[in-house]
């Protein structure tokens, strides 16, 4: 026993085995390149982590070294990162530090095993690691004096933290594939799937997918390029590829520890000696390493707008990030719904390298809005696991008048609903105001809100401050409130009695009833709404009436995207000076009239605004800036603003 306490086994190479591995482990080393002939890696998000270790063998570590650096460098060929902690460094914390978080653990060493002709079972020391122990001197010494110590799998346990599904690969192990050290008798079947599952077992408890041990030269190097240049292979496929195997020389029995997991033994003449058990696998052979390092499914996350998101501009484009590099993100996964669940057509990017997916709508959204981000079934990791299907919603900005102040309103006698919006833009209160008597109030704002019909008024007054109502001729401002054209679009009339009128100077004449026995479809192109009444110009469907104005409930009206806000706009021939009051209000309009941004304006120390052009948006006169950093944005000609004629410095 070389001096070696009773019951240590020596190493795992004796002689004739030995010396016809060192011939070949040497040609091996010279032709490395050649003989692999792996394809170029295909490198994913994150690099797949190797961890070798090399324990101490005395005169043959220069040989596991060897075999190595083989394994080494096939995996630094597939993109792999490789931790090293060779003997004379293969300390515990040194090991330690090289396994952490590694996808692949490969050791080449002493083995002690068990069952095995030392006694008992020992799991402090056996179906481990061999390292430098407490006496190591700095050399390959493997000596029990301290130069070499086992550390068993209940340290391993206990200590190593690979990642997880890691694959545990044990090359030139004594008892790890079974077979028994060279002089002693060789292992039966039940002997050896006694020492794969014993040192297999513990991959398992720590959460390893797979277990391989194999005695082949240059076994661990092909063994870590089969699983590196193909993750999606399984483990079987890997343990049947190797160029020794030998289908009819292949054992499977369920493993003696581990619910769900096979022992595979392969008993095959390798040396000059008798069959042994060269090769072994443990694990669920239909698992691929793709799978087992990469459990967790894929994650969207919405940047922008936010989940629940309000007053998003109509222009913003939509900005997901996926969590890992994705497959099948396109039109059908990723999509953009409207508040009636109908598509948005939008242009998709997707950086795969950063994971961001952008949808850039072909046209702005429409405001007051709330829309649907969906991520649908189909997507997936390189690992093939699903993209959960998720959704968000927000809202867009609401389409309010460009009031330049309060606006007074009077709430008619009768119940009225009354709705309060909460932070996300949906309704998180309702009450009922009833009222005996008229009451007067203010609006604050005046909008078309996400999936209501008509406009509704913001109120301001004191415990009504915040909540919303609908306009009608129940709780309406005076005279008109709101004035646009729309192409001609069709619009259904119920069977009743309709009042038709004309319109003269703003207010309406009654020029007769129309009696509408069955449903019948009409043609109007404007909208004006007087006294919370809305009137919709008649354009054909009701003879002798074209021009003509009919009396119709909001939501009957055509709707709300076809709406043109702008109906003028006049360049003047004469320019004018703005000056502005402290507190005014400016607008920025869309070429529909629509405001997509409004802002206060402090007129101290600021420059004066200039003006040719001037819009009518609702029924309202606007002055438009030209120039400066206010080009575009326009004000209402009303108590904010004085306008006056620009002089010609030179009359002549």
């Amino acid at each position: 026993m070389d001096g070696r306490p009773a019951g240590v086994p020596f190493h795992s190479l004796t002689g004739a085995h030995i010396l016809s591995r060192l011939l070949r482990t040497a040609l091996a080393a010279l032709s490395l390149v050649v003989v692999l002939g792996f394809p170029a890696p295909t490198f994913a998000s994150a690099p797949i982590k190797v961890a070798i270790i090399v324990g101490p063998v005395g005169s043959l570590t220069p040989t596991y070294l060897a075999l190595a650096d083989a394994a080494a460098w096939t995996a630094e060929q597939q993109g792999a990162v490789v931790a090293r902690a060779y003997s004379p460094n293969a300390t515990p914390g040194n090991v330690l530090a090289a396994v952490a978080d590694a996808n692949i653990v490969i050791y080449f060493g002493h083995g002690y095993g068990y069952p095995s002709p030392y006694g008992g079972l020992n799991t402090a020391r056996q179906n481990g690691w061999g390292l430098q122990g407490f006496g190591a001197r700095g050399t390959h010494g493997d000596s029990l004096d301290g130069e070499l110590e086992y550390f068993g799998e209940d340290w391993i346990v206990a200590n190593a933290r690979p990642a997880p599904g890691f694959v545990m690969i044990y090359s030139n192990t004594c008892y790890a594939p079974g077979a028994s050290e060279g002089g002693f008798a060789p292992a039966t079947p039940a002997v050896a799937a006694e020492r794969v599952a014993y040192y297999s077992r513990k991959v398992f408890a720590m959460g390893g997918s797979a277990y391989y041990a194999t005695d082949f030269d240059r076994g661990a190097a092909d063994l870590v390029g089969r699983l590196l240049v193909n993750r999606h292979q399984s483990y079987g496929a890997s343990f049947a590829a190797a160029q020794q195997f030998v289908p009819s020389a292949l054992t499977i029995q369920p493993h003696y520890f581990s619910v769900g997991q096979q022992i595979w033994l392969h008993r095959t003449r390798y040396t000059e000696g008798p069959a042994n058990y060269w090769y072994a696998f443990a694990g669920n052979p239909d698992a691929t390493p793709i799978r087992s390092w990469d459990p967790v499914a894929p994650t969207a996350t919405l940047r922008s707008p936010a989940a629940d998101g309000t007053d998003v501009k109509p222009s913003s484009p939509v900005t997901l990030v996926l969590s890992e590099a994705v497959s099948g993100i396109n039109e059908t996964t990723v999509t953009l719904t409207d508040g009636d669940g109908r598509a948005v057509p939008a242009t998709m990017k997707h950086d795969v390298s950063t994971g961001k997916v952008t949808l850039r709508p072909d046209e702005p959204l429409a405001m007051s809005t709330r829309y649907t981000v969906s991520v649908l079934a189909g997507a997936a990791d390189l690992a093939g696991n699903l993209l959960a299907p998720v959704s968000w919603s927000f809202t867009t900005r609401l389409d309010a008048d460009p009031l330049a102040e309060t606006v007074p309103i009077v709430l008619e006698p009768g119940d009225h609903r009354l709705i309060h919006f909460g932070p996300d833009g949906s309704v998180d209160d309702e009450q009922i105001l009833a009222l005996d008597d008229q009451r007067r109030a203010v609006a604050t704002s005046r909008a078309r809100l996400p999936g209501k019909s008509g406009s509704w008024f913001e109120l301001g007054t004191g415990d009504l401050a915040g909540w919303w109502t609908a306009e009608s001729s129940r709780a309406h401002s005076m005279g008109v409130s709101e004035e646009v054209s729309m192409p001609a679009s069709p619009v259904t009339l119920a069977p009743n009695e309709y009042v038709i009128a004309d319109l003269v100077g703003g207010i309406p004449a009654v020029a007769g009833e129309v009696a509408v026995r069955a449903e019948r479809e009409i043609s109007v192109d404007r909208r004006v709404v007087i006294d919370g009444r809305t009137h919709l110009r008649i354009v054909d469907g009701m003879p002798g009436h074209s021009g003509r104005w009919v009396e119709m409930v909001p939501a009957a009206a055509p709707d709300e995207a076809s709406a043109i806000r702008l109906l003028s706009h006049e360049a003047r021939t004469v320019p004018v000076r703005l000056a502005l009051r402290d507190g005014a209000l400016m607008f920025l309009f869309d070429s529909t009239g629509r405001v997509l941004d409004r802002r206060e304006i402090d007129d101290q120390g600021r420059d004066p605004l200039v003006s040719d052009t001037t819009v009518n948006v609702g029924g309202s006169r606007f002055f438009v800036v030209t120039g400066g950093n206010l080009d575009g944005w326009a004000v209402a000609d009303g108590h904010y603003v004085t306008a006056s004629e620009l002089q010609d410095p030179d009359p002549s």
